[in-house]
């Protein structure tokens, strides 16, 4: 049985979307999914979730999402802040602040639509008004599992607006500038082409949007190095980053640092589309 999309945020931004089999920017909502005017293609959503996404569990760019059990652990840690510090020690993160930090930045977003991705099973759903006050949202993942874990988590009282899209970091399906504010939390460390997951993140935002990052990093304290090792034999994380290369790999590719912390093994971000979105 399909469930709504909640709020009817497909409608709301179907004129955001393009066609992953054409991509023209002209697509619309119908009472099943998404049709695309372009070529002629209809997508379905089930169980509340429109599959955008390449055929297949991989994303082209080899970027492995948590499906199965992983998924459950992950979604279970994840979703409760008090869970996320029985491995604060791992990180050298303090959560408390961690979460007090992301809210306020999330909270200065302003208005939608905006792109979280990948979302998971939204850690912070609970945290911010920022998913009621800004929206409509579009929370994507490649993650089937972890769409699924959101989908149940959801409710008429949890946003304003919002559409959960299977879809790949490394090729979005959404049109050119149409997004104000891109949200990734801890997920860029999962990505191999960190080129090509900026390029995407500056060719969706509008002049003037807003990048909201936090990654671990592996320049952490020795315990989180290890635990980052022990991340990368299957796959799960990418080869590691220092913050300072984040730092340069957000720069090169269009985007303004207005502010960066380091919070244990954690850098947090948050930075602007420079004029013109070119890169340097």
């Amino acid at each position: 049985m399909t469930k709504p999309i909640i709020g009817d945020a497909l409608t709301a931004v179907a004129a955001h979307l393009r066609c992953p089999r054409c991509a023209a920017a002209r697509c619309e909502a119908t009472t099943d999914g998404l049709h695309c005017r372009g070529c002629g293609e209809t997508f379905p959503r089930t169980d509340g979730v429109l599959d955008l996404a390449p055929a297949g569990d991989t994303s082209p760019s080899g970027d492995r999402p948590y499906e199965g059990s992983l998924a459950a652990v992950y979604g279970w840690m994840m979703s409760s802040p008090t869970r996320q510090r029985l491995d604060s020690w791992l990180l050298g993160l303090n959560v408390r602040q961690y979460y007090r930090e992301v809210a306020t930045l999330l909270e200065r977003l302003g208005q939608g639509p905006h792109l979280e991705v990948p979302c998971g099973n939204l850690p912070f759903l609970g945290s911010t008004s920022a998913y009621r006050d800004t929206g409509p949202w579009i929370f994507a993942d490649l993650s089937r599992a972890m769409l699924d874990q959101l989908a149940r988590r959801l409710g008429p009282g949890d946003t304003a607006g919002h559409l959960l899209l299977r879809a790949d970091v490394c090729g979005l399906p959404i049109g050119d500038g149409q997004v104000g504010g891109v949200v990734s939390l801890f997920g860029l460390h999962c990505f191999r082409d960190g080129d090509a997951v900026f390029a995407e993140w500056r060719r969706c935002l509008r002049p003037g949007g807003r990048l909201v990052l936090s990654t671990l990093t592996g320049d952490g304290p020795a315990l989180s190095r290890r635990y980052y090792r022990f991340n990368q034999r299957d796959g799960s994380f990418a080869p590691a980053r220092t913050a300072a290369e984040v730092i340069a790999l957000a720069e090169r590719n269009g985007f303004v640092i207005e502010e960066h912390r380091r919070l244990g093994s954690v850098l947090l971000v948050a930075a602007s589309l420079r004029e013109g979105g070119s890169t340097s």
